[in-house]
């Protein structure tokens, strides 16, 4: 299936941020809405009855939550791409959306350019998370990098260094021989243990501690 032909389902309560995330997917990347509504209810509805191959959700729909939905799907619909939008922000509910196997988070009032950006990583099977609320204390610049890079098992060391040489979770899995899922998995574990969760961020960390040159 190429990227054209990918099924999209938007759940979002506010009808012109729900207009703007649906003429984002339709105009810029050409994805086949498949269903745009307000509610968990009937997200859930729709999933069943098409299964899309990415869903964008707010984190609180009336009804069944966006945490919720993600949860039924993940255990429903392994192989959904999701990605959840918020104005709210929490480092603990991040990190806990991306255990569960969410594929990305984003802040409401970022800008336009930033939703492209998580749009296409999460259609590419990367996980991407763009956070504004992230505090000075939790980010990497004020720790030990080399601390911080003890804290990584020798695969999620061989995986940053393929996420910061660009290669998308697809491109990881074949080059190591493992399932897609076992490596949003590690990349899940590395983004919790580093506290970072962009593809710029893991790159900057990979030169920081030396595992890559540029």
């Amino acid at each position: 299936m190429t990227k054209s032909q990918l099924k999209v389902v938007v759940a979002e309560d506010e009808t012109l941020f729900r207009d703007f995330l649906v003429r984002i997917i339709s105009q810029r990347f050409g994805f086949e809405i498949i269903g745009e509504v307000a509610t968990g209810e009937e997200a859930y509805r729709l999933c069943n009855d098409h299964h899309p191959d990415l869903v964008i959700l707010d984190l609180r729909l009336p009804g069944i939550t966006g945490q919720e939905l993600a949860e039924r799907l993940i255990e429903e619909q392994p192989d959904v791409k999701i990605l959840i939008i918020s104005s709210v922000e929490d480092q603990k509910r991040i990190g806990s959306l991306l255990q569960m196997g969410v594929t990305g988070f984003l802040n409401k009032k970022e800008e336009f350019s930033v939703f492209e950006q998580a749009i296409e990583a999460v259609a590419n099977g990367n996980i991407f998370v763009k956070a504004s609320a992230q505090t000075v204390s939790d980010s990497p610049d004020v720790l030990d990098q080399k601390e911080l890079l003890e804290t990584l098992s020798d695969r999620e060391k061989q995986i940053v260094v393929f996420v910061a040489s660009g290669m998308t979770n697809k491109e990881i899995a074949q080059e190591l021989g493992l399932s897609i899922k076992t490596v949003e998995s590690h990349r899940s574990n590395i983004a919790k243990k580093l506290k970072i969760f962009d593809i710029a961020g893991v790159t900057l960390f990979a030169v920081r501690t030396g595992l890559v040159t540029l």
